[in-house]
């Protein structure tokens, strides 16, 4: 969302359990996944390791045709010669623009996550607000995002809130211009909508809580001549 400014701090949350949540975390539980990098995010984004919790998803975010993102992850898993139930979606939740849908890793780490998004989006929240996308992010030492500009429409509408989990003041945001650090333990409300990049030109990596929240949601207007369903996979059961 273009909220006007760079950046701007919205203050210290308590990450403690957090961090001893992240400091568990092995090399498979960052690189186990690959589904947000392989077919969800963009160049620029695919420099960075994650476990996806969250994310919304339309049939044009993609160039492949696929209709539902239940087919999408079966294809995927189906061309890597791994089970897509594992993989699939646990539930949907439908906005006025793009479905939001919940992924399996979310049932492992909500107890922790929970009170934490709770805290980030205290500053921004509605009563009918959503969290749209929800990833804990590594960007190792020595690798950057390159320039660019987040352009899919949940992004004009949703916030962009950065969590730093990690001690790394050698890592670099330019965002418009402009040179940024982050403070471990602050979350930051971060202006996707201007060119910006992050450059890790430390020796440690930088982990960051994602979380995209869109305050105000229209109507969902549901068309009741949709009938279509996945071909190859259960629908994800709507929670709304």
């Amino acid at each position: 969302m273009d909220i006007g400014v760079p950046l701007k701090d919205l203050g210290a949350i308590e990450v403690s359990e957090l961090l001893r949540l992240v400091d568990s975390l092995t090399e498979e539980d960052w690189t186990g996944n690959t589904m947000r990098r392989d077919i969800l995010a963009s160049g620029a984004h695919a420099a960075a390791d994650n476990i996806l919790m969250k994310t919304e998803w339309h049939p044009s975010a993609n160039s492949t045709g696929i209709q539902h993102f239940e087919d999408l992850i079966h294809v995927w898993a189906k061309e890597r010669g791994v089970d897509p139930e594992k993989y699939m979606p646990i539930a949907r939740e439908d906005t006025d623009l793009w479905p939001v849908f919940t992924m399996p890793e979310w049932l492992q780490y909500k107890d922790v996550l929970a009170p934490v998004v709770e805290q980030v989006i205290a500053p921004l929240k509605q009563p009918r607000g959503v969290v749209t996308r929800l990833a804990l992010v590594r960007l190792r030492a020595g690798t950057h995002v390159a320039p660019h500009t987040d352009g899919h429409p949940m992004a004009a509408r949703a916030h962009r809130i950065h969590l730093s989990l990690s001690s790394t003041p050698s890592v670099e945001y330019k965002i418009d211009g402009r040179k940024f650090t982050m403070l471990k333990g602050h979350a930051y409300d971060f202006n996707n909508r201007v060119r910006h990049s992050v450059r890790n030109n430390g020796k440690r990596d930088r982990i960051n809580l994602f979380v995209d929240y869109y305050p105000d949601p229209g109507l969902v207007m549901r068309n009741p001549l949709d009938v279509s369903s996945p071909s190859f996979a259960k629908p994800a059961p709507r929670i709304n």
